[in-house]
């Protein structure tokens, strides 16, 4: 099996869409996760990824609320994500990632009507993805993004509900080093529903900068014959976990953690199908 290893351009901060791609390809990836902006021109980012020969691996979205109690909120959000499935298409891309408000850590009050919202706001998703062809991945985040689908127990009971062909999880080393009791079993019970894992250490830095076991968990996605994309997300150490602009010198910070990461994800692989 050849792996697709890439990263999200996200983590390079506010610098211009060429420049993540020219860094991606120095770095050595096969593909990125990119930003679902729809602001930005389909055919270009596009032409920009051929340029630089980049794999588009998922679409990551905008932070909008998809289970708001609120009716034109939560609609206006459902509309993002019908609309992004159109843009995703445009750019070549095959997967987007689905996932709560970043930032919501609690709800309307009632779990039920939450659970009633997210459930229903997915399943209108998930009805163009299937007519696209567009695999969708839902990604569990940790307590303290979202108030909803914090494990990989609770984003299977979500695609059991919607029961759709093309909705899979996306699970993180670095969330699920808070929320899991045990993230390679996490991993197998995810399972041929593992769409995407995403990777960085248990401070969200390089590979060995932390105390998260990702040797295991790459040899966990062997057991479980997962054939997607390792996909690095890490940014510079400091505060605010939503911006990767952490002090004067955290691109190359960024740059060195993906370099040395890739180099040590490669060798996991390597080390694992060797045996």
């Amino acid at each position: 099996m050849t792996r697709e290893y890439g990263l999200c351009i996200w983590t390079f901060g506010d610098i211009p869409l060429e420049e993540k791609c020219r860094l991606a390809k120095e770095i050595g990836v096969d593909g990125v996760e990119v930003q679902g902006d729809l602001k930005q021109d389909p055919q270009e980012l596009a032409n920009l990824l051929a340029k630089y020969e980049l794999k588009v691996l998922s679409v990551t979205p905008t932070n909008v609320d998809i289970s708001n109690i609120n009716e034109d909120t939560r609609q206006k959000a459902v509309q993002y994500f019908l609309d992004l499935l159109s843009w995703a298409r445009e750019i070549g891309a095959n997967r987007i990632c689905l996932h709560g408000e970043v930032g919501k850590i609690v709800g309307c009050g009632d779990h039920e009507k939450d659970w009633e919202l997210l459930l229903n706001s997915t399943k209108t998703v998930m009805e163009k993805a299937e007519a696209l062809q567009i695999e969708v991945v839902f990604e569990v985040l940790n307590r303290y993004e979202n108030h909803q689908i914090v494990t990989s127990k609770e984003a299977l009971r979500l695609i059991d509900a919607v029961n759709s062909p093309k909705l899979f999880v996306l699970l993180d080393a670095y969330h699920m080093n808070i929320e899991e009791s045990n993230p390679v079993d996490a991993l197998k019970t995810a399972g041929k529903k593992l769409g995407i894992y995403h990777v960085a250490d248990s401070n969200r830095q390089a590979i060995g900068n932390g105390h998260a076991d990702i040797k295991s968990q790459i040899a966990a996605l062997h057991e479980i014959d997962y054939v997607g994309p390792i996909i690095m997300e890490m940014t510079a150490e400091g505060p605010n976990p939503f911006t990767p602009i952490k002090g004067e010198n955290y691109l190359q910070v960024v740059i060195d953690y993906y370099k040395t990461s890739l180099e040590k994800l490669k060798a996991m692989e390597y080390l694992k199908s060797a045996l």
